[in-house]
């Protein structure tokens, strides 16, 4: 297989093969590393995980079949251009395979800059510089629960113990009233209707309240 660089989506169902060659290519690897300066120690290097490759070039789709020209088929300068732009349009992922030079690449790769224009004296043809930059697929992870004894492995929350205070019982005695029992139970007369819902007095009886009834006083 001689020398060459290829474009495609969708699993090689869309793409093409550059035809003429570029004169260079650029690979630019950087690190992402951060330096802090420390008391009697001075500057320190903290190494990270580094950049995502860049990749540039620049070449021209030809209007006819010049002798350099590589592989079989040709498109027309106007179809690699409408490819390039759908592709970014579409937010592809680009597989970039760089074979027998003197490295082979094949990896993913996002369309980062496309600039053309018609090359002057050759009518037909068009000039363009690309910047690729490698991609890496990522996607959420779903999580697994594990189950033993066919049961989610949950610690179960312990039950937290009732604060609330049962009513108080109080038997009534000879002259005994609502709002009196409201007034030395809980602070205020006024809250004796608490003591009727409670109880599930009705406003008829409260004037008639038999001695000896067991009543239920709310907390204060």
């Amino acid at each position: 297989m001689d020398y060459g660089i290829y474009l495609s989506v969708n699993d090689g169902k869309e793409g093409f093969r550059i035809p003429v060659n570029p004169p260079e290519i650029e690979i630019e690897e950087q690190g992402q590393g951060n330096t802090y300066t420390i008391v009697k120690l001075g500057e320190i290097n903290v190494i990270k995980e580094p950049k995502l490759s860049e990749i540039s070039f620049d070449s021209f789709f030809p209007g006819q079949r010049y002798p350099f020209v590589v592989g079989k088929t040709l498109l027309t300068p106007a179809r690699y251009v409408e490819l390039i732009n759908k592709w970014m349009r579409e937010k592809q992922v680009v597989r970039l395979v760089m074979t027998d030079g003197a490295i082979d690449i094949n990896m993913p790769v996002s369309i980062e800059g496309f600039t053309w224009r018609e090359k002057a004296g050759a009518v037909g043809d068009i000039e363009y510089e690309l910047s690729l930059k490698r991609y890496v697929y990522h996607a959420p992870k779903r999580v697994t629960i594990k189950l033993q004894n066919n049961k989610a492995n949950v610690k179960k929350k312990q039950s937290r113990p009732k604060e609330k205070k049962p009513p108080r019982i109080y038997r009534l005695k000879r002259g005994d009233t609502l709002w009196g029992l409201a007034k030395r139970f809980l602070g205020s007369g006024t809250r004796w209707r608490e003591i009727a819902r409670l109880n599930g007095i009705k406003d008829s009886q409260v004037r008639r309240l038999p001695i000896g009834l067991k009543v239920k006083i709310p907390p204060a």
